[in-house]
């Protein structure tokens, strides 16, 4: 989850404060509201289990290396043995590759990138 979304509650909450000390009261308890559904809604979908396909799309590692940490102990299994579930706030986040200007690289670039790095340092490429 993004550092953003999560203080976002608390950013509410303090929007509420100063809108009450200026005297709008409707409006501050409208935000402590919504900071209230929105904590709710945080903590409930970090607490949500994965199967492991689902969880491999959100934490961009695959679902057999996600297994594998599973059955070594490095992951809690919040499944059976057969069937493992992860729990989202466990899940590992693998880190997006960095272009030199710090965008994102697309993996249409990155697999032709390896692909022309791997036919041109081939041993047979020649």
């Amino acid at each position: 989850m993004p550092t953003l979304l999560a203080h976002l509650p608390d950013d509410w909450r303090a929007l509420a404060a100063q809108q009450r000390r200026f005297g709008a009261e409707a409006q501050a308890r409208i935000l402590e509201y919504c900071a209230d559904e929105l904590w709710g809604l945080l903590r409930a979908a970090e607490d949500e289990l994965l199967p492991l396909h689902r969880a491999a799309e959100e934490s961009r590692y695959t679902a057999d290396h996600l297994g594998r940490l599973i059955r070594e102990g490095k992951l809690p299994n919040a499944g059976r043995k057969a069937r493992p579930l992860i729990c989202r706030k466990d899940l590992p986040i693998k880190p997006a590759r960095q272009l030199a200007g710090g965008a994102e690289d697309p993996e249409i670039g990155y697999v032709s990138d390896r692909l022309f790095r791997d036919i041109t340092t081939s041993k047979y490429g020649d």
